[in-house]
């Protein structure tokens, strides 16, 4: 039931085919007892029915919204080319300070119910988010546990954050239109419907992080509830990937508190190496390298022959001008025979003219 870990990625690199392989391993052994209180195949199809149906109205909201822009775009548009064509009659009557002032009353009128929609869709977002939890709410059985209670609906809202992630970039236009117009309405209507959708994904997220911390409070040592909030964090801080410094800080303060919850699952089962792939994952975006490298080398102690960790170990070393361990690395691999062994020395070489390139 929880939808995240046997389909979460490894950050933007390639990761050892042997990942999936111990991520599918712990994902049976942590949730394994969850499937015995109720019928979760019915309670999936329900809550597939909600994503549905709640994506349909988040649609209509937004185009709404999108239908309003477009109005005003044209309705202003034809009033100033009006104004254009006519402009050598319209300067000889009074007709000129009419023709201006419809347009001064058009952009005056765009600005006006702008601010209040800019108002009200916060609103809309919040409610239909209501209404969806509480339809996913009346899906459950009203004896069920109140562990289990909490992480099927935390693990709903993040599914139908999936659904809006999966359709964000699945955006229609009148068919019957040009092709640069469609162009130019594609870009428009991306460019409108990007924040709504980054609203309304951050709105359930937040919403399911708070069932994870309520259903840790009454559960503190749950390994299910702790990995699916980690996973959970990590969705939010790819949400907030982007290019502004406030952006950055959400991101890092998202991926801390993913760490922090990977942290407890180490504590309680040191020796699963996927904990420590997803830690290194972690550290990885949030550029700290020799952080990442001890995660690999913990997971190298666990796993001493496999061949794709040693890769990967030894890429970081000489990234990070550790060419001694690097080196080691490369012997063992070749010893090996390693398909890869040679394009690891590879990265010896780069390094060595970085260096060159920094002290000229």
């Amino acid at each position: 039931m929880i939808y995240s870990f046997a389909k979460c990625k490894m950050s933007d690199r390639a990761y050892p085919s042997s990942f999936d392989r111990w991520a599918s391993m712990s994902f049976k052994k942590i949730y394994s007892e969850i499937y015995r209180h109720f019928d979760s195949h019915r309670f999936r199809k329900n809550v597939e029915t909600h994503c549905s149906s709640s994506l349909k109205q988040f649609k209509k909201i937004v185009r709404s919204y999108l239908f309003f822009h477009l109005f005003f775009f044209g309705l202003l548009l034809l009033e100033i080319i009006g104004f254009s064509l006519s402009f050598s009659f319209l300067c000889k009557s009074v007709l000129v300070a009419f023709s201006i002032a419809a347009i001064i009353l058009t952009l005056f009128s765009y600005l006006i119910i702008f601010f209040y929609f800019e108002t009200k869709k916060p609103e809309q977002f919040s409610e239909l988010r209501n209404r969806f939890m509480r339809l996913c709410e009346q899906s459950l059985p009203g004896d069920l546990a109140a562990p289990e209670y909490h992480l099927f609906l935390a693990n709903s809202a993040y599914r139908f954050a999936s659904h809006l992630m999966r359709n964000e970039s699945h955006i229609q236009v009148i068919p019957f239109l040009s092709r640069s117009i469609k162009v130019f309405l594609f870009k428009l209507m991306s460019f409108s419907q990007n924040k709504d959708f980054h609203r309304m994904k951050e709105l359930l997220l937040l919403v399911s992080v708070s069932e994870h911390v309520t259903l840790i409070k009454k559960k503190p040592t749950s390994l299910e509830a702790h990995a699916s909030l980690a996973n959970t964090y990590i969705a939010l801080g790819k949400l907030y990937r982007g290019d502004s410094k406030e952006m950055w800080e959400k991101f890092k303060k998202a991926l801390g508190k993913a760490i922090q919850e990977f942290r407890v699952l180490d504590h309680y089962s040191p020796n699963e190496p996927w904990v420590q792939a997803q830690l290194a994952s972690c550290y990885h975006d949030l550029k700290l390298y020799r952080e990442e490298i001890d995660c690999y080398e913990k997971i190298l102690d666990l796993c001493p022959s496999d061949k794709h960790i040693l890769f990967r170990l030894g890429v970081l070393y000489f990234q990070q001008g550790l060419n001694a361990r690097g080196l080691c690395i490369y012997e063992k691999l070749k010893a090996m025979n390693f398909s890869r062994a040679e394009e690891l020395i590879n990265y010896y070489e780069l390094n060595i003219k970085q260096d060159d390139v920094e002290n000229s």
